[in-house]
Order: structure tokens, then sequence, then C-alpha cells
């Protein structure tokens, strides 16, 4: 949802009028994407497990079948005049799409899993993967547009002014710790213990969570005892909290690529099953510090590693020139990429 919400504002940048439709799951963001100013048409919450088949890995995901989920998106664009339809979501193939084809114009998808076909005409992987160029030759229509790769990768404004990029030099005086909006499994406070155990007092913390995490509480109590701890709550200034660290401790996924877009070094582990390849990935080339999956994760492995980069000033600054140039052709890439799909009716 998040990428869609970045793409929205770019659309709507360029003159788009942007709407979404979401199901009414728990935990939805439909309240979050009307006080961004978009109307949302909802799609009504399904209260009791159904038996569906296995169309995708996620196909459980959706909680009704496609042939259902479509009919029902299909019957709130009845009276919607819709040029282009944005996909994202892991449950979704071909079969979903292609019913939705007479609504619209054009479609387009986002995914980073390629694992399903698609019917679509646009194909966004933001990632970065050895084999990104072939990773859909078979899963797509021959004519369909993909733009692959970090380049394409979908950052909000505040990435691009007026926070400036910088390679990190010198001593860690900044740590920021952030593991995405929700932190089901509250990884922020094993970072923070890791880090507590260090004995670290000279080192500023900025400690962020979203608005849907469930620890948030008990990280703000724990900040509140250490004058070096500073707590953040659902914030629109990532960027600037990333410019002004020395090293980040946090999830894989799009923070990744932020991370990186900034120059700063951090160590990662993935907290889900679609991190997994593209932090292996990025570890591997040495983009980031990479532990391994959280379940691997242990709070000693993490002082460890954050011990071993607070001693290598090198290492950082090796790590934080490999994200910068990983990036350097974003923003020219997503203009391309905006202009591309915003030529729908050409």
């Amino acid at each position: 949802m998040i990428r869609c919400l970045t793409l929205a504002e770019k659309l709507r940048r360029h003159g788009a009028e942007v709407r979404f439709i979401c199901r009414e799951h728990v935990g939805h963001l439909c309240d979050l994407i009307e006080i961004k100013g978009y109307t949302v048409l909802r799609l009504p919450l399904v209260q009791e497990k159904q038996s569906l088949p296995a169309d995708t890995a996620q196909s459980q995901w959706l909680r009704v079948s496609q042939q259902q989920d479509a009919a029902q998106t299909k019957r709130l664009l009845k009276k919607e005049a819709v040029d282009l339809l944005v996909i994202d979501h892991y449950a979704i193939n071909e079969v979903w799409e292609s019913i939705l084809r007479e609504t619209t114009k054009k479609i387009m998808v986002i995914d980073d899993l390629a694992d399903r076909k698609h019917d679509c005409d646009f194909l966004l992987d933001q990632n970065d993967y050895d084999e990104y160029q072939l990773r859909y030759k078979s899963l797509v229509p021959a004519p369909c547009k993909t733009f692959l790769g970090p380049n394409f990768v979908l950052f909000r404004s505040e990435f691009y002014f007026p926070v400036k990029r910088r390679i990190r030099r010198g001593p860690v005086k900044r740590l920021l710790l952030f593991f995405g909006g929700s932190d089901q499994t509250n990884e922020t406070k094993k970072a923070l213990h890791a880090f507590l155990a260090l004995n670290r007092t000279d080192i500023q913390i900025d400690l962020v969570v979203g608005q849907t995490n469930l620890h948030k509480k008990e990280l703000a109590h724990i900040c509140k005892q250490y004058d070096f701890l500073t707590f953040h709550y659902q914030v629109n200034y990532l960027a600037e909290l990333m410019y002004k660290a020395d090293l980040s401790i946090g999830a894989g996924g799009t923070t990744t690529w932020e991370r990186c877009m900034m120059g700063l070094p951090s160590i990662v582990w993935s907290i889900a099953d679609n991190q997994v390849k593209i932090c292996e990935n990025a570890g591997r080339k040495k983009i980031v510090a990479y532990l391994g999956k959280k379940e691997e994760v242990e709070t000693s492995l993490v002082s460890k590693q954050l011990c071993s980069l607070l001693g290598n000033e090198t290492a950082r600054t090796e790590m934080s020139i490999r994200g910068y140039l990983l990036m350097k052709n974003n923003r020219l890439s997503q203009q391309m990429l905006v202009q591309e799909i915003m030529r729908v009716d050409e």
C-alpha cells in the first residue's frame, strides 16, 4: 500500500485523479489514505475464512477467490472512468487482471516475487536481483513494458528535497532504528537491547515506529529512561533522520533502498519471506551488513555486528558509497516511469 501511495503522490502532481480500492481487512489503511486526500472505494470485510483455490502462493491473503474479488471490484468501478488500474497484491495474477481488462485502458502491476503470470501493460519491480532482466520474461505479455531494478524505486518526495545525500565518514555519533510501520515481532526492541548492551552513551539514537506498531507504548517507555534515546512516532521526516544518522539498523524491503538513497550504511535482517532474496543479494554485494532471517537473529549477534561496524570506519564508508552509487540514476528513471504511464491515452 505504501508503494501505491508514493506512486499516487507522483501521478497526482502530474494532474492525475487518483482513487484507491481497498478491502476493509483488520488493520486496513483506508482512513490513512483518506487523510492524505484520496477517495477510497471500499470492499467489504470478509468475516469467515473460505477454502480458496491456490492460484498463487499467497491466495489466502485475498480472503476471497480472485473471481469474487474481481467481480466486486468491477462493480465498484461501474460508474468510474479508469485510464490506468494499478495492482499491488501478491494474491492477484492474470486471472483477476483479465476480468478487469474491460474496465480500464491500461493495467500496471507492482511486484517483486516473479512467481506468477500477469496480464498487464506495465510492470514495476524495484528490487535488485542479478537476473532481474530475465525474471519476468515468461510471466508478462510480450508488449508489456517492464521497469526493473533499484533505479525505479518509488521514493516519497522527502527523499529528493530539501534533504541532501552524503557519504558517511568519521565516527558514528547518531544511529537510526527503524523496522517499518508495524514490526509485529518487535525487532525494534531486539535492536535497541543490542545497542544498550554496548553501553555507548556517546551515541544518540533515533527510534522510529509507525502507527500500526503494537509495541509503541513499550518502546516509548524505554526511550524515556535514557537521555540519548529519542522516540519518533508516525513521522513524515524519515529522510531527514536518515540524513542525520551515521549508521542504521532496520529491516529489508523498500527501506533498504531508502537508506541506500541517503548513503546510509546499515545492519539489516529480513522480517518477511519476500525480503530474504533482496537482503541476501544486498549483503553479498556489501551494500548492507545482512544478518539473516528474524528467527535467526539473536540480540548478541546484533551487538557483535554493531560493535564491529562502529569500530570500522572504512567498512561504513565503503557501504555508504556502494548504496549511493546504486541509486545515482533513480530520480531520472522515476521521471521516465511516470511520464510513460501518464501516456495511457496515446
